[in-house]
């Protein structure tokens, strides 16, 4: 994973989304298979996940995955056809969700189902 987070790709995007907000990396590649990017959006506290299995990522806001039918969505217009110019592919909650019945031990999380957040971001992400 450290490989695929220090590739040009993952430079280059993380640094044109610095170039939008203020961000905060909350980064564990101990635990997780992304890049954790948390911002500020009306008081409260975004985050950006991009995946590091494959050009996946989703937005967070108040709990929330957000996508196209979500007032806020229109806010970070930037910051999505940015992660679009990279090809990534922003996923939805019930994607986020979809599960696999498949073995979990491998990923240290026995008691946990494969679900596409796992596998691709991490085993310790919840989304409402």
């Amino acid at each position: 994973m450290m490989e695929t987070h220090n590739s040009l790709k993952y430079k280059e995007v993380i640094n044109d989304i610095y170039s939008l907000f203020k961000v905060e990396d909350n980064t564990d590649l101990n635990y997780d298979v992304c890049i954790s990017l948390k911002f500020g959006y009306r008081n409260k506290s975004m985050f950006l996940y991009l995946s590091l299995v494959s050009t996946y990522a989703f937005l967070l806001y108040d709990d929330k995955v957000i996508d196209c039918h979500d007032d806020v969505y229109q806010s970070f217009t930037n910051l999505i056809d940015t992660l679009f110019s990279y090809n990534f592919v922003l996923l939805k909650k019930n994607e986020l969700l979809y599960e696999f019945d498949i073995d979990t031990s491998p990923f240290g999380v026995e008691d946990k189902k494969a679900s596409i957040l796992g596998l691709l971001f991490s085993f310790g992400l919840s989304v409402n």
